[in-house]
Parts: C-alpha cells; sequence; structure tokens
C-alpha cells in the first residue's frame, strides 16, 4: 500500500470534511429559506386578518372622492361605532351616518 506524504492527508481529510460539512448544511440551508417565506406569508396574512377585525375590513378600498355638494366634517363626533353596509364601513354616530372620503390628501366624512 502507497503511504502518502502527511500534507496530502491533511488535505485530503480537509476536503472530505468539507464536503461532509456542506452536504450536511446544505440541506438545511434550503429548507431555512423555505421556511422563512412561508413564516413571512403566515405573518402577512395574520396581521392584515387582525388589522381588518380591528379597523372594520377594507375600508380603504370603498374610500373615494367626495360627491359635489356634500356635507363634510373632518372630526367625527364621540361615540361613533363602525357599520359596515354593503361592502362600505360607515361611521354610525347616533342615527346620523357618515361615510369616509379623500379631498385630496385628507380624509374627510360626509353625512349620509
Amino acid at each position: 500500500m502507497r503511504m502518502l506524504a502527511r500534507g496530502s492527508r491533511q488535505r485530503a481529510a480537509g476536503m472530505l470534511l468539507g464536503l461532509f460539512v456542506m452536504g450536511g448544511l446544505l440541506p438545511e440551508a434550503l429548507a431555512q429559506y423555505g421556511t422563512s417565506r412561508r413564516v413571512a406569508r403566515r405573518t402577512s396574512r395574520r396581521t392584515a386578518t387582525r388589522h381588518d377585525a380591528m379597523y372594520g375590513g377594507a375600508t380603504s378600498a370603498a374610500v373615494v372622492a367626495v360627491p359635489t355638494g356634500a356635507a363634510t366634517v373632518t372630526a367625527l363626533p364621540a361615540g361613533c361605532m363602525a357599520a359596515p353596509v354593503g361592502g362600505i364601513t360607515y361611521q354610525q354616530c347616533g342615527s346620523v351616518r357618515y361615510r369616509p372620503y379623500y379631498q385630496g390628501e385628507s380624509l374627510v366624512y360626509a353625512v349620509e
């Protein structure tokens, strides 16, 4: 049997060890990458669900420009509650219902 020099044996052992380590770490690294994508997607869904539950659903989708001639207010009276009607979240304040609109970049409420 042929004897290898000590340096050659060390290099060979190092290469084998490197291949073993890379072979062992690569699947874990790939699994972790897939896991982080799933966690981010799940977190995003949960956050959106909590936001909808807390703030009354998709209010921004129903907010459009104010109709001409509509009476608007910039602040709601105390004691208003969110009241979803037909996909639009109104603010119900006693017997008066307010619908959210945008005037430029400001959120205003029109009396319905």
